[in-house]
């Protein structure tokens, strides 16, 4: 007992220390993850100018109303505590981009989270939810919410307001059924479901757009050179003369990328995501799972699907990489008209 409680005093001199370190360097970020904190120290209250507060994997149970004084903050972390519940005064950060509450208890939010509509990035995953409040819907800067291993039955039909979303992550929740609005989040390229109870997957998951998708916007790098890609007039003119290194083929939001280089029949895809980056292997065979994908690439090429009609790793055509370049810009993810292996 007397160990355990000197690791907590320990701790404690240890974040009073950082804390007073920030104070007189004026520094605009604190890291004060990890030091098993049951409660935040008064003094952190008076760095007002912090623009970084990170509080992850601690021991806190419960947050201070003053908290919400320090209005400067842009990113707050506060995953892996044991939080049930967060004070109100946590609307008053309005300048947060990013807020991490994955991995606590927390059973419902604060109605004033409502007024944080700079979020770009909100992370709840791991917690207690059964349900998330309609005004989720105001929150429209979100470009990834992620709701992962919750306990929810329902989704409001709110969150078919947050059309700037393009991940959202809904997997190991209880949800039956899901909201037709989400159909309107045209943004999307990733939405996680696994793990739930739908009976049946809405119509507009097999065509979020509602029609045929736009083209849209990528950037593409010639060694050193960007040139801007608005329709396929000007992909086939960079297509036509990609050099041996290659051609980028980049988002406009710069997230996802597809590299492509044309040899004739041994022309080759390279697909590099946020989360992920993978290798083309040859043309789809017939009747393979639709976007399979594998862990290990050693594994993939003794696997029927990948192996069939002789398919050799990069044994593309440059007709089916061209097809490529044209679906990404169509479609802005992944293509499929190519097989994909985890790269080694």
């Amino acid at each position: 007992m007397d160990r355990f409680q000197n690791q907590i005093e320990a701790a404690q001199r240890s974040s009073e220390d950082r804390i007073e370190a920030a104070r007189r360097s004026g520094a605009s970020s604190l890291d004060l993850s990890g030091l098993s904190l049951g409660a935040l120290p008064e003094s952190l209250g008076n760095l007002t100018a912090l623009t970084e507060l990170l509080l992850v994997g601690n021991r806190l149970t419960a947050l201070p109303e003053w908290l919400g004084n320090l209005t400067a903050l842009t990113r707050l972390g506060l995953g892996g505590n044991q939080l049930t519940a967060l004070p109100e005064a946590l609307g008053n950060l309005t300048a947060l981009t990013w807020l991490g509450l994955s991995g606590n208890q927390l059973q419902a939010l604060p109605e004033s989270l409502c007024s944080l509509t700079a979020l770009t990035w909100l992370d709840l995953a791991n917690n207690k939810l059964s349900a998330l409040p309609q005004w989720v819907g105001a929150l429209t800067a979100l470009t990834c919410l992620d709701l992962t291993e919750n306990r929810l039955t329902v989704l409001p039909e709110s969150l078919g307001n947050l059309t700037a979303l393009t991940r959202l992550f809904l997997t190991e929740n209880q949800l039956t059924v899901l909201p037709e609005s989400l159909g309107n989040l045209a943004a999307l390229t990733r939405l996680d479901l696994a793990g739930n109870q739908l009976a049946a997957l809405p119509e507009w998951l097999c065509n979020p757009t509602g029609g045929e998708p736009m083209n849209t916007p990528l950037q593409a790098w010639i060694d050193d050179t960007r040139t801007t890609v608005d329709g396929p007039a000007d992909l086939d003119a960079i297509l036509d003369r990609v050099p041996p290194s290659g051609v980028s083929l980049i988002s406009e939001d710069g997230a996802r990328s597809l590299h492509i280089t044309l040899h004739a029949d041994r022309s080759a895809l390279v697909w590099e995501s946020e989360d992920e980056i993978m290798l083309s292997w040859g043309p789809v065979p017939l009747g393979a799972p639709p976007g399979q994908t594998v862990a290990d690439a050693e594994y993939a090429f003794s696997d029927p699907w990948f192996t069939a009609a002789g398919a050799e790793p990069f044994d593309l055509t440059e007709e089916q990489a061209r097809q490529a370049g044209h679906e990404f810009l169509r479609t802005g993810v992944r293509p499929s008209n190519v097989q994909w292996v985890d790269k080694p």
